[in-house]
């Protein structure tokens, strides 16, 4: 165990200072980053946690219970020590030393109030941090957890889920989720690249040493090998790829294969596709200094309108306030 970390990790911050004398739960987030437009739950948008970077951690603060909130990214919960109580989707789930809690982009939680020794630790990323090179080493095991991840890239997830991973014996992911921790609190050159490398490595360990249980209301799954294909061309050759050039690929008639796509995943060829370069128009416009007009050339749009409309249409919001938000 690295003292240091363990050190901070353990010390009071300023919102565990109040709810540990109040017991009422202290909001830390900023007001833009929540939408209680929502009578049930909260919602938590990315725009504080990913301005920056691509995987976000934080310790849950303690001696409050956490309300009940949803969000639009993908959530790793990891029992650094002791134990908690969190109530997902309807679910209540203990989670001890060790264990891990995946939960998908939609799903609904509220923990109950940590102790001083209840250290939770939260990993949240977005789906694009899941490359489809990932998905296709885990095929091969029928994994479930490609087959929750199968369903978050390509939102065909009807119905909330989420992974509980149990501790079983000796296993990496301790070591793994410590070195991630490590590079985020202890900054230094190279420590995003480092953080983002080990994050599919911490998830294939978890399929490898834990004893997993999958929880969903809904028995649907997308585990094809032609859906697979199909993404993975749309992942890697956004800027050039195209329908037909995938039915090819496959030796599939293009229409059938249109009509495949919509009814495995619920979206047209095309809409997945201007998903991924909507994806890659938004990190090349935060990440780099080029223009936005050779970043629309770059990731594959002939038309400079229609990107405008479809970029407006996913953020809220034109590229050019993107680029002065960061």
């Amino acid at each position: 165990m690295d003292k240091q970390l363990d050190t901070l990790l353990r010390q009071l911050t300023s919102i565990e200072k109040i709810q540990q004398q109040t017991h009422e739960f202290v909001q830390d987030l900023p007001d833009d980053t929540i939408d209680s437009s929502q009578s049930d739950s909260i919602l938590l948008n990315n725009r504080h946690f990913f301005r920056n970077k691509d995987i976000y951690v934080s310790k849950h603060n303690r001696y409050a219970p956490y309300p009940r909130h949803t969000h639009d990214f993908l959530e790793l919960n990891y029992m650094y020590s002791g134990s908690c109580v969190e109530h997902i989707d309807g679910t209540r789930v203990e989670l001890h030393t060790g264990d891990v809690v995946l939960l998908n982009i939609g799903s609904s939680h509220s923990l109950e109030a940590l102790g001083d020794d209840d250290i939770l630790i939260n990993i949240l990323f977005r789906n694009k941090s899941i490359h489809l090179d990932l998905l296709d080493k885990l095929y091969d095991s029928d994994s479930v957890l490609f087959n929750f991840l199968m369903n978050t890239t390509t939102r065909n997830q009807t119905e909330p889920l989420f992974i509980y991973f149990r501790k079983r014996g000796n296993s990496d992911v301790t070591h793994i989720i410590d070195t991630i921790l490590s590079e985020y609190y202890f900054s230094r050159k190279f420590s995003n690249q480092i953080i983002s490398s080990y994050l599919p490595i911490l998830l294939i360990t978890l399929v490898r040493d834990y004893q997993s249980e999958i929880m969903n209301k809904s028995k649907q799954r997308l585990n094809d090998p032609v859906m697979l294909t199909v993404l993975k061309d749309i992942e890697t050759d956004y800027a050039t790829v195209s329908l037909q050039s995938v039915a090819k690929k496959l030796n599939y008639n293009r229409y059938y294969l249109s009509n495949l796509i919509k009814k495995k995943t619920g979206k047209t060829f095309t809409e997945l596709l201007n998903q991924q370069k909507l994806l890659q128009a938004q990190l090349l416009i935060t990440s780099t200094k080029l223009p936005i007009s050779q970043i629309i050339r770059q990731v594959g749009f002939s038309n400079k309108n229609y990107f405008y409309n479809k970029y407006q249409q996913k953020y809220g919001h034109l590229p050019t306030a993107t680029r002065n938000q960061r």
